[in-house]
């Protein structure tokens, strides 16, 4: 089956419903009849390139639904999508074609193709069927570039059957999301996660919400259209904390909140709890394995880095560096063995031997599993800083504030803020004075906005550990003790 096919359906069923929302310029909403027609018409523009069956397709497109619309027509035709932004287009596979809104024309050498929504004209009849592919359940539709294990983007492929499965174990999360059909999605499509929430809610005749271009459009979406889930990450989470907090007299008809991407902590979880919604989800999983454990926030929020129990369908073990499973209890390094996983990344062998081994899939965490199936994570075995979801290797960004004139050394570090996300702190080892207003200026100029550090000490020299090596546990112990917020 081809994963659009359910989305046609629905389109035929219920023509006048709301299918997708995202406030603001451009499409900004679409029914179901309106989908389809987009569809069609796209399909057919596609069609005329000419593109072989399971060609890779880069999107880089800002609308999110004209970008989702040349997403199911790609996949329509039996090719391979893939959401980027700008620089990520340096992969270990080729792309056969990119297809971009002209507003920011991309500078590598792959075949480029500029949309706008003259592509949505035409009469919305479907292609003829003899000029559709069949597709096969095994066939790939989708990569989802991820850097979860590494600070290096790689491509996860997912077929329509792995995609399908996926979506159709959301009742494992509990009856209040599998009876939700207005779902809002705070991460983007581009992400595992907002993906997968987008095309359930499409393949069931649901309603998907994106954020808007502001606060005051989104939350007058979330109100008019009684969005019943709210999908994200914590650090998302934070930030529509922030924004409920502006808005005092706000009461919040949410059933229910799924988060994903990172540890849940305890601050935001009561928050979260309080202020928007009492029934919240947290999540962990990955791009590579799915979800692999669930719990409802409450039942969690007193052990320190739960993150939920072991679900059907997956085996979690803790083993130690000769790979012999652990006692329950003991921590040691995560592995997942999943019939929701993947295991390989998309023309990169070598990374893919580092995490896929003998049918396992080694996310890079370290925790422990106690005898109810219950997963804590303590911590990273590579130095990786997970931001709410968002991550980086604190090596990259340490290369990046090396680079100022005057700096020796540099290292980074995740301290939890007000939220309980984390926030990256940053030592400095100077060889000269160094201006701190202008290493301040230089960090937030040249490193992703949520990993530029938002405090630096200098020190006379990093902690290293008998090895030599940055000693990075240690690090935190050097943070002062009226700077650390409760986790």
């Amino acid at each position: 089956m081809n994963i659009v096919d359910p989305i046609l359906f629905q389109c035929r069923r219920q023509p006048p419903v709301a299918a997708i929302c995202a406030p603001g310029p451009g499409i900004g909403l679409i029914s179901y009849r309106r989908l389809e027609q987009y569809v069609h018409n796209v399909t057919r523009k596609l069609q005329s390139l000419g593109l072989p069956e399971r060609s890779i397709v880069a999107v880089n497109i800002t609308d999110v639904i004209f970008h989702t619309v040349v997403l199911l027509a790609s996949m329509r035709l039996g090719l391979i999508t893939l959401s980027v932004r700008e620089g990520e287009l340096l992969l270990p596979f080729k792309i056969d074609l990119l297809i971009a809104d002209a507003k920011r024309p991309p500078t590598d050498r792959t075949q480029v193709v500029f949309a706008d929504l003259s592509w949505t004209e035409g009469d919305g009849e479907p292609l003829e069927p003899r000029l559709l592919p069949q597709v096969h359940e095994d066939d790939l539709c989708r990569l989802i570039l991820t850097s979860g294990t590494s600070s290096t983007p790689k491509a996860v492929p997912i077929s329509h059957k792995l995609l399908a499965k996926r979506m159709a174990r959301h009742a494992t999360f509990g009856n209040r999301i599998a009876n939700c059909s207005r779902i809002y999605c705070d991460v983007p499509v581009s992400t595992s996660l907002g993906f997968q929430f987008l095309i359930y809610a499409l393949a069931r005749g649901g309603t998907a919400f994106f954020p808007g271009e502001d606060f005051a459009s989104t939350l007058r979406v979330i109100e008019d259209y009684n969005v019943q889930c709210l999908v994200g990450s914590p650090s998302g989470f934070e930030n529509l904390l922030r924004w409920f907090d502006t808005v005092p007299a706000y009461q919040s008809n949410v059933e229910v909140i799924f988060c994903g991407g990172d540890v849940l902590s305890r601050t935001l979880s009561e928050r979260l709890r309080s202020r928007i919604c009492s029934h919240v989800i947290a999540a962990y999983g990955s791009t590579e394995a799915s979800m692999s454990g669930v719990a409802h926030a409450h039942e969690i929020a007193e052990l320190s880095r739960a993150v939920g129990f072991v679900t059907p369908g997956v085996v979690v073990q803790i083993v130690d560096a000769s790979e012999t499973v652990l006692p329950p209890g003991q921590e040691g390094e995560v592995r997942i063995r999943s019939e929701f996983a993947v295991d390989h990344y998309l023309g990169d062998p070598e990374e893919s031997k580092k995490v896929f081994r003998d049918g396992w899939f080694y996310p890079g965490d370290l925790g422990a599993l106690n005898a109810d199936g219950l997963l804590v994570i303590t911590g990273r075995e590579h130095a990786v800083l997970n931001l709410g979801g968002d991550k980086i290797g604190s090596e990259a960004l340490e290369r990046v504030l090396a680079q100022f004139q005057g700096v020796a050394q540099a290292a980074a570090v995740t301290v939890p803020n007000a939220y309980g996300n984390n926030q990256v702190f940053a030592f400095v080892v100077a060889r000269e004075k160094i201006d701190e207003n202008a290493l301040i200026a230089y960090g937030a100029s040249s490193i992703p906005r949520p990993f530029a550090p938002v405090k630096y000490f200098f020190v006379d020299a990093l902690p290293l550990n008998e090895m030599g090596k940055l000693d990075r546990r240690r690090l935190q112990d050097m943070i002062p003790a009226d700077l650390l917020a409760p986790s």
